[in-house]
Parts: structure tokens; sequence; C-alpha cells
């Protein structure tokens, strides 16, 4: 199963290596700059804590509370600033800010942005405030906001449109394109979610199938719009007849199935019928003549779908060979064609 955008903020563990690496790469530029010949002379007291860190990360940091790891982005911003008030003259240290931003805005969202961009506003004004006359300026701090700004307004846009794509996603993985009924998939994780509401509430569930007789007779004879077409009627057909509460499916090809919890075999029953005489009503000379055979089955002692599928299909089996265009039941006396 591939992760969610929620799994992956929750991690501890990414969350440990990913400010681990942060922390090196921020430890390394100061060890870099701080050997390079042309370079001003700054403080080595910031980049040796960042190293201790990168270490204390990596050995512990998948073990350390979420709170504790929430910390770790406001001393990134300390630690910027103290390098940044101990280095004479202008520098470009302050796009490190970005560092803690992204990551924190990443992890700990709308909130986290907020509370490290508040460090960074505070952390940068007092670092300018102790440098020399002359090397601190309000456009120096405006610069910065608003960069940093702009990096925690892009990963938060960023996050929404990922969450709403996954969430699209995730919906179309479980619904069938063509009638937008739920397909096997989404039959299945609905169908367990309801068997476990009835078991825990000692609920009786019924489950019907559904199959189009002769569907490839449809398909040969009228062309394979024409049977799109009539997988669509059928199931706006279920739809209109079915409760709110029931859960309706197109299983594959032209066999679809509605779970109705709460259902007894009159209630079931009466759903089918209601079913088969819409059809044989017809929808316009646009579309063939459409009849199907159902199975019925209803238990008070929900175990899991595919259980009640195997059952059910003995219904809809009997159904196909007494003759097509009917409904047969299992009840506690075997298999009987519905009244």
């Amino acid at each position: 199963m591939v992760p969610s955008l929620a799994d992956i903020r929750s991690n501890r563990r990414i969350m440990a290596y990913t400010a681990a690496a942060i922390y090196g790469i921020a430890g390394l530029d100061g060890a870099i700059e701080g050997l390079l010949p042309s370079d001003p002379p700054f403080s080595m007291v910031p980049v040796a804590v960042v190293f201790v860190m990168f270490g204390v990360l990596v050995a512990v940091g998948p073990r350390l509370p979420r709170w504790g790891l929430a910390v770790l982005g406001p001393l990134g911003v300390v630690l910027i600033a103290y390098a940044l008030a101990t280095s004479p003259g202008p520098g470009d240290g302050a796009v490190l800010y970005a560092l803690p931003v992204f990551w924190t805005t990443f992890f700990f969202g709308r909130r986290g942005a907020i509370t490290i961009l508040a460090c960074v506003a505070v952390g940068h004004a007092v670092s300018l405030l102790m440098l020399p006359p002359g090397n601190a300026y309000p456009g120096r701090w405006m610069d910065v906001m608003v960069s940093v700004c702009g990096v925690a307004l892009v990963v938060l846009v960023l996050e929404r449109r990922n969450e709403l794509l996954m969430a699209q996603l995730a919906d179309e993985a479980r619904t069938d394109p063509l009638t937008g009924l739920l397909n096997r998939r989404g039959f299945d994780e609905h169908a367990a979610r309801e068997l476990g509401h009835a078991g825990r509430n000692n609920g009786r569930v019924a489950l019907a199938t559904l199959d189009i007789d002769h569907f490839k007779q449809i398909n040969d004879e009228w062309g394979h719009v024409a049977g799109d077409r009539v997988l669509v009627h059928l199931a706006r057909v279920l739809v209109r007849e079915s409760r709110s509460t029931d859960v309706a499916a197109r299983l594959g090809g032209e066999e679809f199935a509605v779970l109705m919890p709460g259902s007894d075999h009159a209630g079931a029953e009466a759903f089918t019928e209601r079913v088969r005489a819409a059809l044989a009503a017809g929808s316009g000379s646009e579309l063939p003549a459409v009849r199907v055979s159902a199975g019925v089955i209803v238990t008070a002692e929900p175990t899991d779908i595919q259980a009640m599928l195997e059952q059910v299909d003995r219904a809809l089996y009997a159904a196909k060979r007494g003759g097509r265009d009917r409904t047969v039941v299992i009840d506690g006396h075997g298999l009987r064609l519905a009244a």
C-alpha cells in the first residue's frame, strides 16, 4: 500500500532522518565556509552544535517523541540567527532559514508554519540588532521574511493539492468509471465496514446480486455502445430503488451487487422485484429490452463479504439455470423462487 501524506508526516523515522540531513547540510556548509581563504571569520560554535545534532538524530532520532522532534525547527532558527549575529559584515547565510521553515511546515502543517515563521521573525530581528551599526537595516529583515513566508506558503499549497489529488485518486480507484457505482474493491471495503457494524449490533444484512440476461447477445446485436448504456441504465435503476444506507456496486462485466444492512428476506426480495419491474418497463426505444436474474441471501450472523458472495452466487446460478428473468432466494429451507 502506498503511504499517504499523513502517514509520512507522522512517521518519526522520516522526520528524524530528514532533520538529520538538514542539520548535516548546514554543518557541512559552515565547515566549508570556514576553510575558504577569502571568507570572513565567524563563530564555529553553531557548526559544532549542528554536527552534534546530526549524530544524535542519526543515532536516536526515530525514538524521540514527536514533541521532541518539533523543537528541531526552532533550534535550527536559533543556531542560524546566532551564526549571523557573530559574523561581521553582510552575508547570505540567512538563506539557511529556508531549511527549518520547509521541514517544520511540511511535518507540522499550518500551525507549524506559523510557529516557525514567528521564530524566524524574532530570531532574525535579534541577530540584526546585534550587528554593528551600518550592517543592519529593515530591508534585510524584510527580505528574509518575504522569502521564508513564500517557502512556507508553497509547501502548504503543494501539500493541500497533494491531499486533494490523493483523495481523488483513492475515490477513482474505488469507483467504476462507466456506471459511477463502486467497483469490486470499493464494494469490499464498504461491505467490510457494514458487516462489522452489523456484527457488533446483532443486525441482519441482505445481499443481492444481479446479472443481465443474455448480455453478450445485446452487445452482438446492438453494439458495445448500446451495451454500455444498458449497464448505465441498470446502475441508475439500482440507485433509484435502493435506500440511502444500501451499498450498490458493479462487480464486473454485467454483474452487480447491492448490500442492504438491516433488511430481511421480504425487503430484499421486494427490492430485486422493483428493479426487475423497472427494467421490464423499458427506457425508450433507444435501448434493447433488459431482463436480469438475481440471487438474494440474508444473514443474521454476518461474517465476511466473500463468504456471502459465494453463497449468494448459488442463488444467482439457480436463477440462471431455472430460465433467467427471476429472483432466487436462499433461506433456512434452501433455495426458493421469490414470491
